[in-house]
């Protein structure tokens, strides 16, 4: 027996105090509702934990920007319907314009809403924001620029790498013609354009085998060897597999002489024509009566006759007796004293193709009574860059504009949302004329397109709010398969728990009995002292 050390006691003692450890650790357990209160408790499922936190946070964050996109494109869809509507109703009005029972009072009454229309476009193009950035202005739209004023990047799809793309040349002419009636006063004045030929701006595409003559040009990209180019209107397309598609506009409104970097050479042309139409020729002695005959072109020196489609019908009889059947007319000329000679081509009778040519005379006696109108045509031609690698014409692509949508937890999980430009410039309604009925005919295809052209952009849109529905349902389910795993590391089993609990709360009662009595067993010593 012992006194100064009760190691019964101790015993007791050591065991109590780790109960009361494990009865706190499992009341903090209970309480807090997790497994891991500290790093001590478990060091590498504390690690693993934070960053699934961490990834979780991140997650429902990436959730609350993709229902942000969705709202960004319901907002420009919304805008775009009303817009497809003013569409509509001047589509109606062109019709309306182009049907030959309105007078010209009508048709000016019928411009004075278009015109107001037009401007209820570009107004919701320009002003159409989300939280206040505008989304329908080109803001939002691919960047690309040029070093000419005469030539714009008008747009280009995702598959276009960014980086610098360069044309040796591009040639494109504007015309102006002014056309006198001789039977009145009548005077009318048509700008048009044309641009060279789509082969010949493909051959004036730089490709990956000529980049060695552009090293000057910095970030300079090879168009793919499988372009193909197409022309409308004043709109360049050049496509190829993979997405790529890269737009150009030419200026076809004010065009700029020398601008830019990109030489630009002018030229200009004046030529006349002479259109006859509904008089009669002598043949052989017998009169034959032509609807229509078009006289001149752009040689000076020699004036040509560049439209006889209306002579074969007119000279039909005349074929016909003359046994010269499917017959084609390959040439006609005219010299400066109305001596007309016809080429053409015919099929004998016994199925061989014969070449024969036909002469007669314009007369002054034969178009006393037809009318005749005489068209001036300036004609004015830019060519745009050179074949040396200083005054190429330089496109570069930015990539910059997209509105960047961050759809993941992680870096560079990103969706781009380009909304293009859709004033009326880009839509090509800006200047619309209804005030004749050919004017108003035309225009009924030019809204054609724009509505064509504003669905394409709509289908796009609704394509972006498919992805992002599509994007935010993946992300639910992936919060909450991160969110599953995170509990089965950190959140405690409260079953499991309360077991452990009840468990250590009775051995510490059961230890701080054992204490006490252990702590009475030195005074049994007074025994042996009586």
């Amino acid at each position: 027996m012992r006194i100064n050390y009760n190691v019964s006691s101790i015993v007791a003692k050591n065991a109590l105090a780790n109960n009361d450890a494990r009865l706190a650790e499992s009341t903090l357990k209970l309480s807090s509702g997790y497994k891991i209160n500290s790093a001590a408790d478990n060091p590498a499922g504390l690690a693993v934990s934070r960053k699934m936190q961490a990834q979780i946070n991140c997650l429902m964050r990436a959730n609350q920007n993709s229902e942000d996109g969705i709202s960004v494109v319901n907002t420009a869809d919304g805008a775009m319907s009303e817009m497809a509507d003013i569409l509509q109703r001047m589509n109606e009005l062109a019709i309306q314009s182009a049907n030959g029972t309105n007078s010209d009072d009508d048709r000016a009454q019928i411009q004075l809403e278009i015109d107001e229309l037009i401007e209820e476009l570009d107004r919701i193009a320009d002003t159409t924001q989300f939280n206040a950035q505008n989304i329908l202005d080109g803001t939002f739209a691919y960047k690309g620029y040029t070093n000419t004023e005469n030539v714009k990047v008008f747009s280009y799809t995702e598959g276009v790498t960014s980086g610098t793309y360069v044309i040796g040349t591009i040639e494109y002419s504007t015309y102006e013609d002014t056309t006198t009636y001789y039977t009145g006063a009548d005077s009318e004045e048509e700008e048009y354009l044309s641009v060279s030929s789509a082969d010949d701006v493909k051959a004036a595409l730089i490709y990956s085998s000529d980049l060695s003559d552009y090293s000057d040009v910095s970030g300079i990209k090879a168009f793919p060897d499988d372009a193909v180019v197409t022309i409308d209107d004043e709109y360049i397309t050049i496509k190829a597999s993979g997405d790529f598609e890269i737009k150009l506009a030419v200026n076809t409104r004010n065009a700029v002489e020398g601008s830019g970097l990109a030489t630009t050479n002018v030229t200009t042309t004046t030529y006349t024509t002479y259109t006859y139409e509904d008089f009669s020729v002598t043949i052989d002695g017998v009169k034959y009566r032509i609807d229509s005959l078009t006289v001149g072109g752009e040689d000076e020196n020699a004036v040509a006759a560049s439209d006889y489609s209306g002579v074969k019908e007119s000279l039909s009889d005349y074929f016909d007796e003359n046994e010269q059947s499917d017959v084609d007319i390959t040439d006609m000329t005219c010299d400066s004293d109305g001596n007309m000679t016809l080429t053409y081509t015919y099929t004998d009778t016994d199925g061989n193709t014969q070449q024969a040519t036909l002469s007669f005379a314009l007369s002054s006696g034969s178009l006393d009574d037809c009318l005749t109108s005489k068209t001036e045509t300036v004609k004015t031609t830019y060519t745009v860059g050179s074949s040396s690698g200083d005054d190429c014409i330089a496109l570069n692509i930015t990539g910059m504009g997209a509105m960047q949508i961050q759809v993941g937890a992680n870096y560079n999980q990103v969706l781009n949302l380009e909304i293009p430009d859709l004033n009326t410039v880009y839509l090509g309604v800006d200047d619309l004329d209804l005030t004749t009925e050919e004017s108003a005919t035309e225009a009924i295809d030019i809204i054609n397109d724009a509505i064509n052209y504003l669905s394409s952009v709509r289908a796009k849109i609704g394509a972006y709010t498919n992805r992002l529905e599509h994007t935010v349902a993946n992300l639910d389910t992936s919060a909450e398969n991160m969110t599953a795993a995170y509990s089965r590391i950190m959140d405690v089993d409260m079953a499991e728990e309360m077991v452990e609990y009840s468990t250590v709360q009775v051995l510490s009662q059961a230890a701080t009995s054992m204490l006490a009595q252990a702590n009475e067993l030195p005074s049994k010593v007074l025994q042996l002292l009586q």
